[in-house]
């Protein structure tokens, strides 16, 4: 598949748009942090407004409001569901139920943003109940999380390899996959995105095993996973037509790996987007699977009750 497609030809439109925007905001960035950070949420959500489903609606500002009466951090963006009722759509307390994802918004990422995204991520898991019967139910957040930056702070020369340093750092502190952002897209560099992979149930482990995850807070019928962030990373080495994995030599498009991702994790939630995200497959904007790289960072295994 060529990248001539119009598919990737859109899109490299988009990612010029932002990296204009970014350069306009920055400008004036020192003056007034404020409304420039506004101005880099605005991007973001005209954004998502004019590539996802058109029956979801796209919000900046608020907090999400559990049905406890608990309220999230502040958040950037949010997009709620086609069927959140008109009246309350202004109100910038959103209830859970009709939250379908959530981001941060950065014009330009750093470190620390990084430590705020996984505490938050952990805050916003918590705002609905889990999903049951079906593994991706039990692993991933009812909301999808993740951090949306035109740029970041890093050097050319080890930008990604720091980010995935981090990443994997702070993947190492979460009690349960669930609490980690689902997405963390930077537009003029990589997607990473949060991945399970079930491995075996609990049940036909030998009875030591069994009683050494049940004893650490496991059920007693769970799910052995692997849990990792990808990102495309350049083929190491070349392989004939047919051979091995079939990993693109040229770097996906950040922002199409973003959308393709988000059409996944909405298309689990019951909406119909399958067709989308399969179209966005097989026109090659992903960064996984056959053309992507799974980096080796933050592998870890966990159970989850069931």
């Amino acid at each position: 598949m060529s990248d001539n497609h119009e598919l990737h030809t859109f899109l490299r439109q988009v990612s010029e748009e932002m990296r204009s925007e970014y350069e306009r905001i920055y400008k004036r960035t020192r003056e007034d942090p404020g409304t420039a950070g506004d101005e880099g949420e605005a991007n973001w959500a005209r954004l998502l407004k004019d590539w996802l489903p058109a029956d979801i609606h796209v919000e900046t500002k608020g907090r999400i409001l559990a049905a406890d009466g608990s309220a999230s951090p502040q958040l950037d963006v949010v997009i709620l569901a086609g069927d959140y009722p008109r009246k309350l759509r202004d109100k910038k307390l959103y209830l859970a139920g009709g939250v379908l994802a959530a981001f941060e918004c950065k014009n330009t990422l750093r470190k620390p943003h990084l430590s705020k995204l996984f505490s938050t991520a952990k805050a916003i898991s918590r705002m609905a109940p889990g999903r049951k019967g079906n593994f991706y139910g039990e692993s991933f957040s009812p909301i999808t999380y993740g951090l949306l930056a035109h740029s970041h702070e890093w050097t050319p020369d080890n930008t990604a390899d720091s980010i995935d340093r981090e990443i994997a750092r702070l993947h190492g502190t979460a009690a349960h996959p669930r609490d980690i952002p689902a997405v963390i897209s930077v537009s003029d560099l990589h997607t990473w995105e949060h991945s399970l992979s079930p491995l075996m149930p609990l049940a036909p482990e030998p009875d030591w095993k069994k009683d050494a995850l049940i004893s650490a807070g496991a059920g007693k019928w769970s799910y052995f996973i692997e849990s990792n962030y990808m990102r495309w990373r350049p083929l190491p080495w070349s392989y004939a037509p047919g051979e091995g994995p079939q990993i693109s030599k040229e770097r996906p498009n950040p922002i199409g790996e973003l959308l393709l991702c988000l059409l996944c994790h909405l298309g689990q939630r019951g909406f119909d987007r399958a067709g989308m995200a399969d179209y966005y497959r097989k026109a090659h904007l992903s960064g996984g699977g056959s053309v992507g790289f799974q980096s080796d960072i933050g592998i870890r295994q966990r159970s989850i009750a069931t």
